[in-house]
């Protein structure tokens, strides 16, 4: 028998794929970690879509959206105070966009642009990048 979290996924999917935005609504509103979504979806075989940061998308993988893109400076500078050995924690930069109220993506790309990877997804996703 399915648990109110599995029915919650799978009533939300989108072309059988969570989009991430929906799977942080799904831990608000279920008063769940998002880490338990994650480790839900994964259990029941699906994917994630569209990550706040840009990250598994199509014109994210070509990186075409980024070209002739600058990082303000004041970001730039925000992300590269803000590594731990070398890598951007996706939590910390939900709190840079939220300090620059820029959009979480605009921070992924940010990253992107400047070479650097994130991890510590807050859906658990890429563990092995998470050590």
């Amino acid at each position: 028998m399915a648990t109110e979290l599995e029915e919650k996924i799978n009533s939300c999917l989108v072309d059988n794929r969570l989009p991430c935005r929906i799977a942080f609504d799904i831990a608000e509103e279920l008063k769940v970690s998002r880490r338990q979504v994650g480790e839900t979806v994964n259990s029941l075989k699906i994917k994630i879509s569209d990550c706040q940061l840009g990250f598994f998308m199509k014109l994210k993988a070509t990186h075409d959206d980024l070209v002739g893109k600058e990082v303000e400076t004041r970001l730039a500078d925000e992300i590269a105070s803000s590594l731990v050995e070398g890598r951007l924690a996706c939590p910390v930069a939900f709190k840079i966009s939220g300090k620059f109220n820029v959009t979480p993506k605009e921070v992924g790309d940010a990253a992107t642009m400047q070479g650097i990877s994130v991890n510590n997804c807050q859906l658990g996703l890429f563990p092995h990048m998470n050590k």
